[in-house]
């Protein structure tokens, strides 16, 4: 009897880890983008609020999920047993809770935002044309531009976008690494540089506050020959040579002209990494 009574604990003993290890094989739950089959890491999703829907694949716990949407007003949800799709209804933040029946969860944190490009200016050059420029003009005027700028190395541009094509918006200048910007509108257009065709973004800035100051700024998202001198230009850059992955060129001959009657050509270049 005490044998009998030996084998059925050890049997019940057996079931119970067999019971756990089977829980156990399940995993937690997590999900995979349904597009490019990335996991979130974080329990954090952004979206923007232009997007018509973000999918996401369960993986993991047993299977039988139940989704629990914590604010309608901001995320709405689909789910066909398969893929599932957080759609954007205003901007804010809110959590999404999926678990199973076996105990497991997972809590995603959603962020409706409208999207940003964030530039941290890593160096400033200057570029200037003009035959008739002296060398002492040309190296007073590479130094004046560089030093002229409204925001130095450190500092950021941040462009928030209000629409879905990502034109317009407003944008923010950071002079430097402190938290202090100036806050203005932009309206951003695709042109073509007319000697080689390479494709730019066209910036029209305009800041608030009594001098309404403009910026026209040509947005080049990979460091190319543009900046590159010529026959007739010269570059410096007070850093060294540049090695930002975009840079920003700004015109400001108008600025310079009257005091430097040889110069043809005057161009600001803001040296980017672009932050995620």
């Amino acid at each position: 009897m005490k044998r009998t009574h030996f084998f059925h604990g050890i049997l019940l003993i057996v079931l119970i880890l067999s019971f756990m290890a089977c829980k156990d094989d399940h995993g937690p739950i997590y999900l995979v983008s349904a597009t490019d089959h990335q996991q979130i890491t974080d329990g954090q999703l952004e979206i923007s609020p232009f997007s018509k829907g973000e999918k996401f694949l369960i993986r993991g716990g047993e299977g039988n999920y139940t989704i629990k949407n914590e604010n309608k007003e901001i995320v709405d949800y689909r789910y066909d047993g398969d893929t599932l799709t957080f759609i954007p209804v205003s901007i804010g933040e809110t959590s999404t809770l999926i678990a199973d029946r076996s105990g497991n969860s997972y809590t995603l944190t959603i962020v409706v935002n409208n999207p940003q490009s964030n530039y941290r200016i890593e160096s400033i050059s200057a570029e200037v044309e003009g035959d008739n420029l002296t060398k002492g003009e040309e190296a007073e005027l590479l130094a004046r531009i560089a030093e002229d700028a409204p925001v130095q190395s450190g500092g950021r541009l941040l462009f928030t976008y209000s629409d879905a094509s990502l034109s317009y918006g407003d944008l923010k200048i950071f002079p430097n690494y402190t938290g202090s910007y100036q806050i203005g509108l932009f309206e951003r257009t695709l042109k073509y540089t007319e000697d080689t065709g390479e494709p730019y973004q066209q910036i029209q800035a305009e800041m608030a506050g009594s001098t309404k100051r403009t910026y026209t700024f040509m947005l080049f998202e990979n460091e190319t020959s543009s900046t590159q001198t010529t026959d007739n230009t010269s570059s410096t850059n007070e850093e060294g040579a540049a090695t930002t992955n975009c840079f920003i060129k700004e015109e400001v001959t108008a600025q310079y002209k009257g005091e430097f009657s040889g110069l043809t050509k005057a161009y600001r270049i803001y040296h980017l990494t672009k932050q995620p």
